[in-house]
């Protein structure tokens, strides 16, 4: 029953759930405090559980970080070893009131620093203490993060609850374990205190500027591990509905995709957002329709525009919750635009473009591609029917887990795509008005079936993407501060009035709604949006504005890097060189100075400080490639040294890895190259690059069956139209004799290149090899095609298709392939053919502008003549194209003669006394 009660936790459904469930006595604590955080006031679990400790944590002026973390975790271990089921909960409780107070609003009433510590010391002087404790790898937390202490308890709590040991306080050198969650070995209670703490040190990470270190690796390796929701729906009670269960999964999945795109392993969330895709049978599809954007607009144009529709609602429907008022929508009140885009039905297009587009179409393409982060329909046959039935203006609410996957998808594909590419932003254009224009199936009031968050989040990124428009801007920027504003969290002065549509009756119900699927969608807090706000005012020039809000947020790291961006360094050397000397332990700040002035010296304080990680990244680029100035050269062996630092204390970085590897490639330490490579595509199974390099690295190693297989991921990845990988594979497998994969890799070499270099893409002494291959066994001919067709192999059909079709196409002036061809067609009874391959060499060296210049050519060119002689000779009295009553070519001697005159009178006068002119004389004379 307990474990009931902690999936209901993990899933943060309505309080309801828990009415029917009669519980144990002794347990009957457990039910009360759980049923007090589904009702969104964890903050009196919290006030329950301190209040009834007869101790509290003494605090005194002498004690710094350290010493104050340590009494800390003595009051944890003297006061919650015995009952583990209600040191969770209470885990959970610290962690919920600490996201209320620093993510989502409204902030809790409880002042935990009466309760929870004994000091005369101000709330702000502790504050500080703690979030120095936060620090990771020389990145110091938000330094004005609301009540660390709930975080930093709900961590030690569940670090003792599972078993592990402290990530505080960390020795430079030192190494922790990863845990390891498997079925057969950890206990239910177990996987659900492991799945908490992973949501506990992604909060930890979000409080840092960038994700690294201990709580990055420990977190995704948990939430990369399917077992934890193997273990938690199997030991649950017979009884649990499989919505449930299935949910269990479903939040996995999601919170999987969150926790990639928090370490930026972004190419990790694909395979789990299909995964969740199928458990929830969400149907949607990215495809076109004529659309009008402004009022004024008589004829609609081509957009892009997301179909979707829930099949699954998940427990939702069974919850009698409802959501809390969502936050004010501005409408863009612009005299051109229209509020949202109006489209016209599906398939109304005129027939006539539709078959003009479908000509541009690969006839062999997928009707939708399944395996992208949009799946795409290209026509709109092919769009599925429940899809195309749907009213594109009005279309129906989504299940609150399908629009967070809707989410998460922008989040991937904004993380994944260029900057500013302007299909990306309609494509994200489209994925916001999805989740924001959509109409309840009862017809209820909109604003009551919405989520708070998931709303809230939609709005803020559809400010995201309008800030990059003129038309929308003023609307975009105005929502962000509305958005920012309504959190109420500590704010100043507000220059948005709060109106009805802010104040919510039920305070308990709005935290209800805010934090229900807080776990699953990307951490943004508070100052972070802030932030983003900053961003967006500097893109549009207003300065002042964004470094007030730098200012007022202490980001001083930020508010230089703002300055270094519109050129001003000066003054971002001194914002950074204030903050370094009122807080000599920022690694970070630190490390931007020294990348300002370039300067060793500042990266090596920085790492000696903190350890942090790109400060010693900084150093390796700038060994590798030292200014003019330094009077360095470049020092492989030392920017391998940084290297390794940096990647010995943070693992995950895809980036660092590759370059380390390149480097090694290039000064030819293979061993490391080969390391490097493997830990890039165990990070990035998808990177082709790393694939080629990885085999690059083998081949010099002498393993070549490894750099084939490797190779092979290259090609399968995303290297169609990179050349060189498929050269590379062509080179490879002739070593092996794998002439399969060398006939593949020959063929797509001309396909990529025949545009840009013609007959240059084809390798001659490998398509010679080919042919010598594919000629050595006789061929099977018969009178039926098809019959013939049937007895080759798969290799000869290939071969025959590369070589009598696509070669042709590609040809121009090299007779040698002309002659090549000609060999092919001999060998499968094609006189006639080969015949007029010899024609077509002979021709493409005769109208050489050279000939009559260069006597080389003129010598080349009679060797052709001959040859073409020799075969009207050997072939013009065979059998013909049209049966036993026709000949290949029945003047032969006529045309051979025709042929010798033509390149005799272009010869005459000029190379009559020449061997080649005599060589012409005796072919004609032997005809």
């Amino acid at each position: 029953m307990e474990l009931f009660l902690q999936a209901h936790l993990l899933l943060s459904s309505a309080p309801n759930v828990l009415d029917d469930i009669t519980l144990p006595q002794e347990k009957e604590l457990e039910g009360t405090l759980a049923k007090l955080i589904l009702n969104g006031r964890s903050y009196q679990v919290v006030d329950i559980i301190l209040k009834e400790l007869s101790q509290k944590v003494s605090v005194d002026e002498n004690d710094d970080s350290k010493s104050l973390l340590q009494k800390v975790k003595t009051f944890i271990s003297t006061h919650f070893t015995t009952d583990k089921n209600v040191s969770l909960i209470f885990a959970i409780a610290l962690l919920q009131t600490f996201l209320q107070n620093n993510y989502t609003g409204p902030l809790a009433p409880i002042d935990i620093f009466s309760l929870f510590f004994e000091t005369s010391l101000s709330n702000e002087t502790i504050d500080s203490l703690l979030v120095s404790s936060l620090t990771v790898l020389g990145q110091p937390a938000y330094e004005l993060t609301e009540d660390p202490i709930y975080l930093i308890l709900s961590l030690l709590l569940l670090e003792q609850i599972t078993e592990q040991p402290s990530l505080f306080d960390l020795e430079d050198d030192r190494e922790i374990d990863i845990p390891k969650i498997s079925t057969a070995e950890t206990p239910a209670s177990m996987a659900v205190a492991h799945w908490w703490r992973a949501r506990a040190l992604m909060a930890q990470l979000s409080l840092l500027p960038e994700a690294t270190g201990y709580p990055s690796m420990i977190s995704s390796s948990i939430l990369q591990s399917i077992d934890i929701a193997h273990i938690i729906t199997k030991s649950l009670p017979e009884s649990t509905p499989e919505d449930v269960k299935k949910a269990i999964y479903v939040i996995y999945y999601l919170e999987n995709v969150k926790s990639s795109l928090a370490i930026n392993t972004e190419h990790l969330c694909l395979p789990s957002l299909t995964k969740v895709k199928k458990l929830t049978n969400f149907q949607f599809v990215l495809t076109g329709a004529r659309t009008k954007r402004t009022k004024f607009q008589q004829k609609a144009h081509s957009g892009l525009i997301i179909l979707a529709k829930s099949s699954w609602n998940l427990h939702e429907n069974k919850e009698s919750i409802m959501e809390s008022k969502t936050p004010e929508t501005f409408e863009l009140n612009d005299d051109l635009l229209l509020e949202k885009p109006h489209f016209e039905s599906i398939g109304s297009e005129p027939l006539d473009e539709q078959i003009v587009k479908r000509q541009k179409l690969d006839e062999d393409e997928e009707k939708i591609i399944e395996d992208k982060l949009l799946p795409m329909a290209i026509r709109q046959e092919y769009i599925p029917q429940e899809l195309q039935d749907l009213d594109p203006n009005e279309q129906p609410a989504l299940s609150n887990y399908d629009n967070i996957q809707l989410l998460l998808r922008l989040y991937t594909i904004r993380q994944t795509s260029p900057a500013k590419d302007p299909l990306v932003e309609e494509e994200l254009a489209s994925l916001i008005n999805r989740i924001i224009y959509q109409t309840p199936a009862d017809n209820a009031n909109v604003n009551e079936k919405r989520n708070w968050t998931i709303f809230a989040r939609s709005l803020w990124e559809r400010s995201m993407v309008e800030t990059t428009r003129a038309k929308t801007i003023e609307r975009g920027l105005l929502q962000m501060q509305s958005l920012v504003e309504e959190l109420g969290l500590k704010i100043q002065t507000r220059l948005i009035p709060q109106g009805n549509a802010n104040a919510d009756n039920d305070e308990s119900l709005a935290v209800i709604s805010r934090l229900k699927y807080i776990h699953q969608l990307p951490f943004l807090p508070r100052w972070e949006l802030d932030a983003q706000l900053a961003e967006k005012y500097m893109s549009v020039g207003i300065l002042r504005s964004a470094v007030e809000i730098y200012d007022r947020l202490h980001m001083h790291c930020e508010s230089a890097l703002c300055y270094a961006a519109v050129g001003d360094e000066k003054k971002a050397e001194s914002i950074l060189t204030e903050r370094v000397e009122s807080n000599p332990s920022d690694s970070r700040a630190w490390s931007i100075l020294g990348d300002i002035r370039q300067e060793p010296a500042l990266w090596e304080k920085s790492w000696s400080i903190g350890k942090y990680v790109n400060a010693k990244n900084s150093l390796a680029r700038y060994y590798y490639n030292p200014p003019q100035h330094s009077g360095l050269t470049r020092d492989y062996n030392i920017v391998l040294k940084h290297l390794n630092d940096s990647l010995r204390q943070y693992s995950l970085n895809f980036e660092t890895w590759y370059f380390y590897g390149c480097v090694a490639l290039e000064c030819g330490k293979m061993d490391v190259a080969a390391e490097a490579f493997s830990r890039c595509v165990s990070l990035d199974q998808t990177h082709a690059m790393a694939w080629s390099n990885l085999s690059a690295a083998y081949v010099e190693l002498n393993k070549l069956k490894e750099a084939h297989s490797c190779l092979k991921r290259a090609i399968a990845s995303d290297a169609q139209k990179n050349w060189r990988i498929w050269e590379n594979y062509m080179l490879v497998s002739v070593k092996l004799n794998e002439w399969d994969d060398v006939l593949v890799a020959c063929r797509q070499l001309v396909d990529i290149r025949r545009d840009t270099s013609g007959e240059g893409s084809i390798d001659l002494p490998i398509v010679e090899k080919l042919i010598e291959l594919l000629v050595s066994s006789d061929y099977p001919y018969s009178g039926d095609t098809n019959e013939t067709e049937g007895r080759l192999t798969h290799y000869q059909k290939s071969c025959l298709e590369f070589v009598c079709n696509t070669l042709p196409s590609v040809i121009t002036t090299n007779p040698r392939c002309w002659r090549l061809v000609a060999k092919v067609e001999i060998w499968r009874k094609r006189p006639w053919a080969a015949l007029e391959c010899y024609e077509k060499a002979y021709r493409a060296i005769s109208h050489n502008p050279d000939l009559e210049i260069d006597e080389k050519i003129w010598n080349e060119t009679v060797d052709a003549c001959e040859e073409l002689v020799s075969a009207y000779e050997s072939l013009g009295e065979m059998e013909g194209k049209y049966g036993k009553s026709s000949f290949v070519c029945k003047d032969w001697k006529y045309k051979a003669r025709s042929t010798i005159k033509g390149l005799m009178s272009k010869g005459k006068g000029r190379w009559d006394d020449t061997d080649g002119w005599e060589k012409l004389l005796e072919v004609r004379n032997q005809i």
